[in-house]
């Protein structure tokens, strides 16, 4: 949970997300006031009006979680950022709906009320994230950070920071021996070389050193790193802020000392039984569904093509056990795919069969990709650690689904196990329900 808490919300963040969680709850109470009669004092303390004001509010925090608003902080488009709002409300209308249709009636907030409080939130959010993004955003403090070397992991990791500015990271810039001052490396300049340290670091008088060479052996100075560590300044490896600003691991800084003398990316035991826990109940939960659509699109897959309706792939699972995961098909025996194909892999409802899976426990609702077996040993062999992936359970949403796209080329294959290994390390009930609700956000309008 303390993983998630920090992957959603930073220090920065925390300062909009609590003043906007007051401001929503303030726009929905001055509406109960606006359309509550004589005494609405009455519905928000003795008729569960906050309680259903709270729910509201919860909602339209997630929503604009989810339309990524606490990523995208500045104002580029005011008409952007109404539409963001509007869905981020509509995520609020869809669950004040669904508790309506579960007859939960004391926590549905009243129509009107849903309605004016909605759109003084709506007016209220807009002028707050204009004057938050011109005035208050820009003066918060920021953590200077300077790199120590230029390798893969480092540049990636100053890309990340500046696309990603809510973390609170700013680049100052490189020291590096191979490049002359004044080389702009991503946005940021190297500063100079080993024999510069203390100068620049007087000059532009960093928060952290991030230490990423290119050859570690012998390059660094490590008594000057210690001097300056007990002035104040925090050393770091490039590996651990790489993993905070790109939410995953690194394969190039990972030692294999790593997965022999620690349990530090292993995935913990208690959490993956936890996780085989209320995957089978959300499973069970979901063969409703399954039983509802089952019929329809078994007749739709017969009338589009010959052939069975679901189709079988042989993959291996937890500990690389091999097991049998089940599909809808969505291709003729030619190999095209008719039309019903094609709207079952954009809803992803083929997917659906693989319940049983997990009912079975070879699967779970969330976890590493499945691969086709015959693939496995060539990923293996060109990719160190594949085989870590396989210490929890194959998923049907994935965090590597969820942040990348996928294609043939190694490095593509390299970035998805580079998040496989992040959701291993830090696998959690709380990092599950993100990659669920943000799954069914984003993943239905991308191609399988």
């Amino acid at each position: 949970m303390i993983s998630l808490v920090r992957h959603l919300f930073s220090g920065r963040v925390l300062s909009l997300v609590i003043p906007e969680a007051v401001l929503i709850f303030g726009c929905y109470i001055l509406a109960a006031y606006w359309l509550g009669g004589t005494d609405p004092t009455v519905f928000l303390l003795y008729d569960n009006g906050l309680l259903q004001i709270a729910l509201v509010v919860a909602g339209v925090l997630a929503g604009m979680q989810l339309n990524k608003l606490y990523v995208q902080v500045g104002v580029r488009s005011t008409i952007l950022l109404g539409q963001q709002l509007c869905l981020a409300l509509g995520v609020t209308f869809l669950l004040e709906s669904l508790l309506s249709y579960l007859r939960n009636s004391d926590l549905v907030l009243a129509p009107m009320v849903m309605v004016v409080g909605s759109g003084l939130t709506l007016l209220t959010l807009l002028a707050w994230r204009m004057f938050y993004s011109a005035v208050v955003w820009d003066n918060l403090g920021t953590t200077r950070v300077l790199f120590y070397g230029t390798n893969g992991a480092t540049r990636e990791t100053c890309r990340s920071l500046t696309a990603h500015p809510e973390l609170g990271l700013a680049t100052v810039g490189y020291i590096d021996d191979h490049a002359p001052a004044g080389t702009a490396l991503d946005g940021a300049p190297v500063l100079g070389g080993t024999a510069d340290l203390e100068r620049i670091v007087s000059e532009v008088n960093p928060d952290r050193i991030v230490v990423g060479l290119q050859e570690r052996r012998g390059a660094l100075p490590f008594r000057k790193l210690l001097d300056l560590q007990f002035r104040g300044i925090e050393i770091q490896q490039v590996s651990d802020l790489y993993e905070t600003a790109c939410d995953r691991v690194s394969m190039d800084e990972l030692m294999p000392s790593q997965l022999i003398f620690s349990d530090e990316l292993g995935a913990r035991r208690g959490a993956v039984a936890f996780q085989a826990i209320y995957s089978n109940l959300t499973a069970l939960a979901a063969l409703g569904l399954l039983a509802l659509i089952a019929l329809p699109v078994a007749i739709a897959i017969k009338l589009s093509s010959r052939g069975p309706v679901l189709v079988k792939h042989e993959t291996l699972g937890l500990n690389m056990v091999p097991f049998t995961r089940y599909r809808f098909r969505c291709r003729r025996a030619d190999g095209r795919i008719p039309r019903v194909g094609h709207w079952l892999r954009r809803s992803h409802l083929d997917a659906l069969p693989q319940m049983f899976n997990v009912i079975r426990g070879e699967m779970s609702l969330v976890g590493p990709r499945p691969h086709n077996p015959e693939f496995i040993p060539v990923l293996m062999e060109k990719l160190p650690y594949y085989g870590q992936r396989h210490a929890v359970r194959p998923g049907i949403m994935g965090w590597s689904q969820l942040n990348c796209e996928y294609g043939s080329r190694t490095r593509d294959a390299r970035d998805s196990l580079e998040y496989d290994l992040y959701y291993v390390k830090h696998v959690s009930p709380a990092l599950d329900a993100y990659i669920v609700l943000h799954s069914l956000l984003e993943i239905p309008f991308r191609e399988s």
